[in-house]
């Protein structure tokens, strides 16, 4: 769907606490309406996000696209080609000696970025002191 386009909501129904099916498409809600059931248009925005539009113009709800993605642990030993990734994040640099695990799993880029924020801030639930350095948290989007 290009940018800007206003798509008309033929069939909207809420499948969860935060997923929402509209015409057919299963959707993470981002920001929420208590009536979310009667939106009557979804435009795309520039940062591919889609707003949901009602009969009341000052009511909007904010959807993404389901995805999956993997929060990645990469462990690289040689710090030489730590500070190489750390810089371009290029996998080429990876080796086979360098460890990678996949350690949670998302459904949007939000709840992704909030995973690899709680390994990388120093408040964070699950900060590791070696993120940045040794270790880099990376989200991959599945195809």
């Amino acid at each position: 769907m290009a940018k800007g386009k206003k798509t008309i909501i033929k069939e909207i129904k809420r499948i969860s606490d935060d997923v929402v099916s509209v015409n057919g498409a299963e959707y993470i809600i981002i920001e929420d309406e208590k009536d979310i059931e009667t939106a009557i248009t979804m435009k795309i925005t520039s940062h591919g996000n889609r707003i949901l539009r009602f009969e009341d113009t000052k009511k909007m709800a904010t959807i993404d696209r389901k995805r999956d993605i993997n929060i990645v642990k990469y462990t690289i030993l040689d710090k030489h080609r730590a500070s190489r990734f750390r810089k371009s994040l290029e996998r080429t640099i990876l080796t086979q000696e360098d460890k990678k695990a996949i350690i949670a799993n998302a459904n949007s880029h939000i709840k992704a970025r909030e995973i690899v924020d709680s390994y990388k801030k120093k408040d964070g639930v699950n900060y590791d002191k070696q993120s940045g350095f040794t270790t880099f948290y990376i989200s991959e989007e599945q195809e």
